[in-house]
């Protein structure tokens, strides 16, 4: 019973370690991405993109390098803030993806528009795309924004990001 108990403890002790330098090689990888000046980035109207239209209009802004997609950030304004969500690639496959939140400040006054406060934040480091497993990380809460379920209500952002560049060319 011990020695099952000390093997279990180490496992545990081992796929956590495991897990950490997994998040680990993503970050440094996405920092690669965010330092890569050699990057082509282009900027879409998310509007138009979808037909959807929000009270402060929406952008998608895609990087790639060369014929590949690294980074993809939507940004949707609306009558209260903001929602934006970064994802990041790997060989064509999501590895981390931010989402935040961010209200403007309300007042006894009524709402003050030019200072947003962020109130949530996920960071989800996707270690099996297919699989939808990962870690997720938040700070705050979500105030008037709804979470997703799974890794693969991202997927939409991408097909749009994918849309966009091949539309465009």
């Amino acid at each position: 019973m011990k020695k099952t108990f000390v093997f279990i403890l180490t496992l545990i002790g081992f796929l956590s370690f495991a897990q950490e330098n997994e998040t680990e090689r993503i970050e440094k990888f996405v920092q690669s991405i965010e330092s890569d000046s050699t990057l082509s980035e282009s900027e879409f109207d998310w509007v138009e993109l979808t037909g959807i239209a929000t009270d402060g209009g929406g952008i998608l802004n895609v990087w790639r390098k060369g014929n590949q997609i690294v980074k993809v950030y939507e940004e949707i304004g609306l009558s209260y803030g903001r929602i934006s969500t970064t994802i990041y690639f790997q060989n064509g496959k999501p590895i981390k993806i931010i989402e935040t939140e961010e209200n403007f400040r309300l007042t006894n006054q009524g709402v003050v528009y030019d200072e947003l406060n962020e109130v949530f934040r996920a960071e989800i480091y996707v270690f099996d795309w297919e699989n939808d497993k990962s870690e997720v990380k938040r700070i705050g809460k979500r105030i008037m924004s709804e979470g997703n379920c799974s890794n693969f209500d991202y997927e939409p952002i991408f097909e749009r990001a994918k849309k966009a560049i091949k539309d465009s060319e």
